[in-house]
């Protein structure tokens, strides 16, 4: 089968990439996984690139071959792509444009709490069919935090959804960690209205919790 997507997420994924969109026919949340469990069905570089040898930016729409849908308890949106095929861009898209199809999200908690992760137990205990592990929203009072640790240098946001604050949820956006790695320890602001794509993770061994990680950043207007 193939499946259109506009991509709003390319973000980092044991050391490669998640990768998700939204369907142009349907409007649903698609992830694309691979079948290598060796990296909890991440998507290598290699394989997610144009026929071109270019690869895929937010908000391209893109054509991928894939072979089945193949849900999990706490991703229902994955389908399993053929890596001996390229993906092929089919043009280009706008935040506008995405609204159309799919409009911000209106649940009144990301991944059901306020917390920035879930505990596994927790998560098993409600319906599948209440189960998601995309969103996407627009946000009020953004604020990126630069952590300097001993050991790494942490990138986190604080933010307003729905007049609920959410502190220090995790950025995996490749082109923002990587601007802000960059930068001193500190708050960095960013514009009111801000979206946000966020993804429930895999199950972390150390806590048996799944965080909830900001997948991408696009700031209004774009």
């Amino acid at each position: 089968m193939n499946k259109e997507i506009i991509l709003l997420a390319a973000s980092e994924k044991y050391r490669n990439y998640c990768i998700a969109g939204i369907d142009t026919s349907t409007g649903e949340w698609v992830r694309i996984i691979s079948e290598d469990t060796s990296i909890c069905g991440a998507v290598r570089k290699e394989d997610m690139q144009y026929e071109d040898g270019t690869f895929p930016e937010i908000l391209d729409i893109i054509k991928i071959r894939c072979k089945k849908y193949q849900p999990s308890k706490h991703q229902p949106e994955n389908y399993i792509f053929d890596n001996q095929i390229y993906w092929e861009r089919r043009g280009k898209s706008t935040i506008r444009n995405v609204l159309r199809i799919h409009p911000i999200n209106q649940k009144e908690y990301i991944f059901f709490d306020t917390n920035k992760k879930i505990q596994k137990d927790r998560l098993s205990q409600i319906p599948q069919t209440e189960v998601y592990s995309l969103i996407l929203i627009s946000v009020q009072t953004p604020i990126i935090t630069v952590k300097q640790w001993p050991e790494r240098k942490d990138i986190t946001m604080n933010f307003i959804y729905k007049s609920n604050q959410y502190s220090y949820i995790s950025i995996t956006a490749i082109d923002y960690k990587n601007r802000y790695l960059k930068q001193e320890e500190g708050s960095y602001r960013l514009p009111d209205n801000t979206f946000l794509v966020i993804s429930l993770g895999e199950c972390y061994d150390k806590d048996d919790c799944h965080y909830k990680l900001i997948a991408t950043i696009i700031e209004k207007d774009s």
